[in-house]
């Protein structure tokens, strides 16, 4: 009896062993793929699938409660002009502020700092004693993007007449969406604060402030003062933006005379600014910037009648003891760039490159070029497998394919950039996504959901020479899903967008993606005509098959 038990249980060993090995087997056949060894049950191959694409315009991109937003002027051949602007309010930073009896502006300026990288330091002229050097910091302007000569742009600066609301009027549960499509955003501009030709500076990181004070007890007399030299908090380079203070008697009214127990009722009275950039005739500036480090300061200084101590001098004049003396205080009140904020796009495409690709697109044969451009630009659509003939909703290509019987290895979307390509820089990533049956809503691919956007890739690929190449999406998934027989995954329309990691774009975790698209840059790249080609977009299939 025990030698048949051993007997049995040896022979139960063997078969673990057996099912054991073939089940890693079948997981390694699984992920080696194009790696096995030819052993003539199994070989390996590719097969290309030819897709249709063609480019489409995008009219808005949600661009409310982003992080970054873009400002300024950009153009090229390719894509023509984009003009990019901001609405926004401004926060009261505490109730009630008291800025003192007699409280004079010195100067109001906007200031947004720059996303820099520090060099090192370099010696320059002292703003106060222009025959010393000092030493300051050296700085690369990050996210600047600007033409060679003149690189600046028209910055029209209003006061917001439009209140922009938190919740959604139609639903107060909900944050109402604001769109970046200028024609579709009847914002008001109701006063004029500032005008100017606007150029970046990498150089800028301290401000100098004339201070000024009343001359006597009447409180009717001004003079300078003396000059205050601010150096930025951060010690990067900002924009700084000067208003008039004497035309803007909004600001008067707002620092010295209303009281708001809230910040509502403060943005109810001042419902926040316009930045509005257009062309400046000589060049173009865009960049992009943190819109909560920005901010608006009014430097102010009061003056105030004292009496001197016995032993006090406080006016400095060497007699102690007086009454009724001017004293000046001087400082600062800032007022932060948050709650709504707006980017808007203008764009204009006439005599651009892009402009007949989006008049008439082929949606049909496909285009020899396909367009990439954010910021309200345009998407590359792309239709796998071909035609539906007989109208059951499978191509009829995947039909053919289904009968194979592949395994999958790899199945990548190869899309190469035009060499006549005029668009610098290019994006360093492109996005891959779903479009629904409607052609309403962008959703994750297949790939995303399952691995996370970051398994797809997009990235931009260089060759030899380091020039922008290729971008490569790797979709294994999908097309191992749909390949299949009885497979319940839909067939849809593929789309590539700019990527940017501030558009909130990569959470493989929502099947419904959000319309942001706040990257900028745009590429030009090759289409599927004509089929000779080498370089156009297409889907190839790595594959294992048994051999009969």
């Amino acid at each position: 009896m025990i030698k048949k038990f051993v007997i049995f249980a040896k022979y139960l060993g063997v078969i673990s062993g057996v099912l054991i090995a073939v089940i890693a087997c079948e997981k390694d056949f699984k992920n080696v793929g194009v790696n096995l060894v030819d052993n003539n049950v199994f070989s390996t191959d590719s097969y290309i699938s030819e897709v249709i694409t063609y480019s489409k315009d995008i009219e808005s991109n949600l661009t409310s409660t982003q992080t970054y937003y873009l400002l300024g002027t950009a153009e090229n051949d390719d894509f023509k002009k984009l003009n990019a602007s901001i609405v926004s309010q401004l926060t009261l930073p505490v109730s009630n502020p008291d800025f003192g009896e007699h409280a004079l502006i010195d100067s109001i300026i906007l200031n947004i700092p720059f996303d820099a990288t520090l060099l090192g330091n370099q010696q320059v002229p002292d703003p106060e004693n222009p025959s010393e050097n000092i030493s300051v910091p050296e700085f690369e302007i990050d996210s600047l993007w600007q033409s060679a000569t003149n690189p600046s742009f028209l910055l029209k600066i209003h006061r917001l007449g439009t209140f922009l609301h938190v919740l959604d009027s139609d639903d107060p549960t909900k944050r109402k969406e604001y769109f970046s499509n200028i024609n579709d955003n009847p914002f008001d501009k109701i006063q004029e604060l500032y005008s100017g030709i606007v150029t970046p500076n990498v150089n800028d990181t301290l401000s100098i402030i004339k201070r000024y004070k009343f001359t006597d007890d009447t409180f009717s007399e001004t003079e300078f003062h003396t000059y205050d030299t601010i150096k930025n908090p951060s010690s990067k380079p900002s924009l700084k933006i000067p208003l008039d203070k004497q035309d803007f008697t909004a600001f008067q009214t707002l620092a010295l005379n209303a009281e708001f127990s809230s910040n509502t009722d403060f943005q109810h009275f001042f419902k926040g600014l316009y930045f509005e950039a257009l062309e400046s005739g000589t060049g173009n500036s865009l960049f992009a910037f943190n819109i909560s480090s920005a901010n608006m300061t009014i430097y102010y200084t009061d003056t105030s009648l004292y009496d001197e101590g016995d032993d006090e001098d406080l006016n400095g004049n060497g007699i102690n003891g007086e009454q009724n003396i001017l004293r000046t205080t001087s400082s600062s009140f800032v007022y932060s760039f948050s709650g709504v904020s707006v980017n808007l796009f203008d764009r204009d495409e006439t005599g651009s490159l892009v402009e007949s690709y989006l008049e008439t697109p082929n949606m049909t044969v496909g285009e020899d070029k396909i367009f990439v451009q954010g910021a309200a630009g345009n998407d590359a659509i792309i239709h796998l497998f071909g035609e539906d003939t007989n109208a059951n909703d499978i191509p009829d290509e995947l039909e053919t394919l289904r009968l194979n019987n592949w395994l999958i290895n790899d199945a990548k979307l190869s899309v190469y950039i035009d060499p006549e390509n005029t668009s610098e820089p290019v994006p360093n990533r492109l996005f891959l996504y779903n479009i629904d049956d409607e052609g309403v809503e962008n959703i994750q691919t297949y790939d995303a959901i399952h691995q996370g956007s970051e398994a797809i890739g997009g990235i931009l690929e260089r060759d030899s020479d380091d020039n922008p190449y290729r971008y490569v999406f790797h979709i294994t998934d999908y097309i191992s899903e749909i390949i299949k027989t009885d497979s319940e995954v839909i067939i849809r329309n593929l789309g590539i967008k700019t990527f940017d990691i501030n558009d909130k774009n990569n959470n493989s975790f929502d099947t419904i993606m959000r319309k942001y698209n706040n990257n900028h840059k745009g590429v030009v790249l090759t289409g599927n005509v004509p089929i000779t080609e080498e370089n156009r977009i297409k889907l190839e299939i790595f594959y294992t098959e048994k051999n009969d």
